[in-house]
């Protein structure tokens, strides 16, 4: 089976402060449930918006 989405090491953040992502790594396989879980600040959002590309790593 091939993923639909494979990220390996991300690193990602917003200008001028530090990354909040560090060496993310995901692979996600067609008809798999995911969720993202994680207190506020965690990066849940920074991780989408990565994965859409919005942001860059």
């Amino acid at each position: 089976m091939n993923p639909i989405i494979e990220i390996h090491n991300l690193n990602a953040g917003y200008e001028n402060k530090p990354d909040v992502l560090k060496n993310v790594s995901l692979t996600v396989f067609e008809n798999d449930f995911l969720g993202i879980i994680g207190p506020n600040g965690g990066g849940k959002t920074t991780l989408l918006k990565a994965i859409l590309g919005l942001i860059q790593p």
